[in-house]
């Protein structure tokens, strides 16, 4: 009974010496203190890596509802480049069924662009882009190509139409349908701006005649409807602006055109790719791209929807 009672008092007299060193305490509140910190740094690697993956997560479903059940890029079989022998161009796209679109003239393919059947030559130096259209509907990003052909020698001008036609007093003319009819912008848009519904100030770039004779004068004011219009987002999104030609009146004829055309802005898709996989944080998902600008001058063609009867101007 001694021999426990004093095995007893030494352990109790060893706990309150350990208790009261002070270096031994200090000991102890260090450890536990660290393994704090650790515990608390591992947590926030982990938030910060879910909300890397969230924010990756979300650029992509950005870029799905931008361009619902998309198609590929087209392709182009020939390389951008300077080439002194004409060329026979194909457009090829992965997605299957998709069909592909392509503008000759700077302005951006959209549906009711010249849909491609077949090789296009390139005879003379050309800025070529082209879409590819789902079946779902949704559409690529634009697909773009330069190519300038040099040393070959200069098309022969068109003849000039004789401008000394003159129209008898009273004499009416038919403008028939789908005659081409060039328009100007008098006023610029921008994608960052536009809204649905605005109207844009455009006029005729050039007379338009029936035959060789003019119904209605260069200048002859008219506007463009804005259809819809997309601003630049993340992950490289280009903005985006569609318009229609509304009625031209010449005279007091209406002319109802038919065409409009789209423009859109620098898409920075691979940039903001290539952003999304520095570690801890996708940069790639705050990347916008560049609105879209149509600027005064801008040239397009529409064409007459119906055949209209003209007098002629002087």
């Amino acid at each position: 009974m001694r021999t426990y009672l004093t095995l007893l008092l030494l352990t109790l007299w060893a706990c309150c010496l350990w208790a009261q060193d002070p270096g031994m305490l200090e000991a102890q509140q260090a450890q536990m203190a660290a393994q704090q910190a650790n515990e608390q740094m591992m947590q926030a690697a982990q938030t910060a890596n879910l909300a890397a993956q969230n924010a990756q997560q979300q650029a992509i479903a950005n870029t799905i509802q931008g361009y619902g059940w998309a198609a590929a890029i087209p392709k182009f079989s020939v390389k951008p480049g300077t080439y002194s022998t004409a060329l026979t161009l194909k457009i090829k796209d992965s997605t299957r069924g998709a069909v592909i679109y392509y503008t000759t003239d700077g302005w951006t393919p959209t549906a009711a662009s010249t849909r491609y059947t077949g090789p296009i030559a390139i005879d003379s130096t050309t800025s070529i882009q082209a879409i590819a259209i789902s079946p779902y509907g949704g559409r690529s990003r634009v697909a773009t190509a330069v190519y300038t052909l040099k040393g070959l020698p200069p098309k022969s001008p068109a003849e000039p139409p004789n401008a000394n036609l003159t129209a008898s007093p009273g004499e009416r003319f038919l403008l028939a349908r789908g005659t081409a009819g060039a328009l100007v912008f008098t006023a610029e848009a921008r994608s960052k701006k536009a809204e649905v519904g605005d109207k844009i100030a455009i006029a005729l770039a050039e007379d338009l005649k029936s035959g060789d004779v003019v119904v209605a004068k260069k200048g002859t004011p008219s506007v463009a409807i804005v259809t819809e219009v997309d601003p630049a987002g993340r992950v490289g999104l280009p903005g985006e602006i569609f318009f229609q030609v509304d009625f031209l009146r010449a005279g007091d004829a209406v002319i109802k055109p038919r065409g409009g055309a789209a423009k859109e802005g620098q898409d920075k898709e691979v940039k903001a790719v290539g952003l999304m996989f520095i570690p801890m944080f996708p940069a790639g998902a705050f990347v916008h791209g560049k609105d879209a600008e149509i600027k005064q001058g801008a040239v397009f063609t529409a064409f007459v929807d119906a055949d209209t009867v003209l007098s002629p101007v002087n």
